[in-house]
């Protein structure tokens, strides 16, 4: 499989794939944009979600203010 795509687990038990776009540290945290593969999701094509991943695990990051960092880190990197 492409190294560039993650292949997560959804609630329901479905595998879910997402183009990873990016790879970040904040706050000595390691975060990941990806953006949908499968546009089931509900999501637009140029939507991103962030995960923070801790020990392997994956967890959808809420804070708006993280997100907002990353999203800033992701702008000023390109």
């Amino acid at each position: 499989m492409n190294k560039n795509i993650i292949e997560l687990i959804g609630e329901n038990g479905k595998k879910i794939y997402f183009n990873l776009e990016a790879e970040l540290v904040y706050d000595g945290y390691d975060y990941q944009i990806l953006t949908p593969i499968d546009s089931n999701m509900g999501l637009d094509s140029d939507e991103a979600l962030v995960f923070r991943i801790e020990n392997g695990e994956y967890y959808i990051e809420e804070n708006d203010d993280i997100i907002n960092e990353i999203e800033i880190m992701y702008n000023n990197q390109e």
